[in-house]
């Protein structure tokens, strides 16, 4: 069994994995060795794998793990198990109640434990707000208007993982010395709901919105951890200056930006597209700035050729309005585009 995949897994990613639920429970002996190792070569993550295994081997006679249902099963079988014993009548009939109690009790305990102590902290922005957060490790995060980033109270002390949904401009902070020799705590993970970004240290913009996520790597190095258009796992390394779009179940889109400026101009509440759609101008005002925009059939896929640069909400529709005689019409966060 290969355990690599389960370097950057948290308590519940191991709960949710059916192949480490049934090594768990049948512990082969020709992957307990491989186990072993993977503990020993991973500190950061030894404790969480090891909360999760002792978890999952509490319950070892439930056999077949389905993974939404697996609590709604453990108590059926502890209530099968009381029923079937009450037809049997014994001189301490309180033992075995008070022994599946105390089992299900210290599971439970200890996993409210594992949860306060790694209880992700959320931080949040409101539409058309820009909001920067520093992270325990030092590690700088502006969020977009509509955004949101989740991590771990023990951020600092474990793998830097983050969670984000929304966009972000990461300046990530350097901590290896060795670039050919990376241990786990060095890395700094940005999970989206499509791809993973590992990163060493870097500023790099993240969009992920309506299931696709966009990177643009402004200085530094990342990699790219994607599932292709055959479900098959692969990587990519960007370089500075790289762009790519991903879009879970599909290949990954590369291209190289003339000008990676253009992807934080956002921070200075500046809206820029180049070669855009009104559907994709729209979709930013939706996303960011929490406008209703209602477009008349046919006037979604009209492009502005080359580049629009503005300070507002208001400049855009005017350019809208000025090139393409539009008929715009706005009320409070209300927007009708019509001809």
């Amino acid at each position: 069994m290969d355990f690599s995949k389960y370097t950057s897994y948290s308590f519940e990613d191991f709960l949710n994995d059916d192949e480490f639920l049934a090594f768990a429970i049948e512990q082969n002996s020709a992957d307990v060795e491989a186990w072993n190792k993977f503990r020993n070569d991973n500190s950061q993550r030894r404790k969480v794998a090891e909360a999760a295994f002792n978890t999952i081997i509490s319950y070892r006679s439930q056999k077949t793990f389905y993974n939404e249902a697996a609590q709604t099963k453990v108590f059926d079988r502890i209530t099968e198990s009381i029923s079937l014993k009450n037809h049997k009548p014994k001189v301490f009939k309180l033992a075995p109640y008070l022994k599946i109690a105390a089992v299900f009790v210290l599971v439970f305990l200890s996993f409210i434990l594992y949860r306060t102590l790694t209880a992700n902290q959320i931080q949040k922005t409101d539409f058309g707000k820009i909001r920067t957060i520093v992270l325990p490790d030092g590690s700088e995060v502006t969020l977009n208007g509509n955004s949101e980033i989740k991590y771990a109270k023990n951020f600092k002390d474990g793998v830097r993982e983050v969670w984000i949904t929304g966009e972000a401009l990461f300046k990530v902070k350097h901590l290896n010395i060795d670039t050919n020799n990376i241990t786990p705590e060095e890395k700094f993970i940005v999970h989206c709901s499509d791809i993973n970004i590992e990163v060493l240290g870097t500023i790099f913009n993240v969009r992920n919105r309506h299931e696709k996520t966009t990177v643009g790597l402004l200085s530094g190095k990342i990699r790219i951890d994607y599932t292709d258009v055959a479900k098959v796992k692969k990587q990519f390394v960007m370089a500075p200056g790289d762009f790519v779009k991903h879009v879970e179940g599909t290949s990954l889109k590369h291209e190289k930006l003339s000008d990676t400026e253009h992807l934080t101009a956002w921070v200075n509440h500046q809206l820029v597209f180049k070669n855009a759609t009104i559907e994709d101008m729209c979709l930013v005002l939706e996303d960011d700035f929490g406008y209703q925009v209602k477009v008349e059939e046919g006037l979604k896929k009209l492009k502005i050729e080359g580049e629009i640069n503005v300070n507002s909400v208001t400049d855009l529709l005017h350019i809208l309005d000025t090139t393409l005689h539009l008929n715009i019409e706005t009320t409070n966060k209300n927007i009708t585009i019509k001809q």
